[in-house]
């Protein structure tokens, strides 16, 4: 049976076992994706807007949030022949 342990000591002597060149290579290529992982990351939030701060019903003082009026629920059609 193999556990984390056992997979995670053969990977280390595989690793070890390689030329010096090859795990340097290896490893900077292992830092250049994930650079790009983070940069790819970054740009894609550039555009994010927060969602605004909603009060709570108890809240009524506040003056730093969002007050929400509550619409009644409407019932949600269901198709023909369906029942809920």
């Amino acid at each position: 049976m193999k556990t984390d342990a056992a997979v995670m000591s053969a990977g280390s002597r595989a690793f070890g076992a390689l030329p010096v060149q090859v795990r340097v290579a290896l490893l900077a290529l292992g830092v250049l994706v994930a650079m790009t992982g983070c940069s790819v990351a970054w740009l894609d939030y550039q555009g994010y807007r927060p969602s605004p701060n909603i009060c709570r019903a108890d809240e009524i003082r506040r003056t730093d949030c969002v007050r929400v009026q509550r619409v009644p629920a409407q019932p949600i059609p269901t198709p023909a022949g369906w029942q809920r």
